[in-house]
C-alpha cells in the first residue's frame, strides 16, 4: 500500500470479512425459532439423546422438526469432495 489510509481500509475490510466467515461457520440455528434447513441438506444436529451422543451429522428431513433436535448447523463441503 502506498498510502496509510489505503492500507488501513484494506486491513479493516479483510478483518471484517474474516470475522463474518468465522461467525457464519459457527452459527447455530434453533428449531424452536422455526429456523429449519432445506430438506435433505447436510447438517450437524445437536439433539437430546439418552445415550449421551448429542451431536450427529446427517441429511435433514422435515420429520426431524418433531424429534429431539434442538439446533442445527450447516455443513459446507470443500469443492474437491463434491
Amino acid at each position: 500500500c502506498t498510502l496509510d489510509t489505503k492500507c488501513e481500509l484494506w486491513k479493516d475490510g479483510f478483518q471484517k470479512g474474516a470475522e463474518f466467515g468465522y461467525n457464519k461457520a459457527n452459527e447455530w440455528h434453533y428449531v424452536k425459532d422455526g429456523d429449519l434447513p432445506k430438506e435433505n441438506q447436510l447438517v450437524m444436529v445437536y439433539r437430546v439423546n439418552p445415550l449421551g451422543a448429542n451431536i450427529a451429522i446427517t441429511n435433514w428431513y422435515d420429520s426431524y422438526k418433531d424429534t429431539k433436535v434442538i439446533a442445527w448447523k450447516e455443513i459446507v463441503l470443500p469443492k474437491e469432495s463434491e
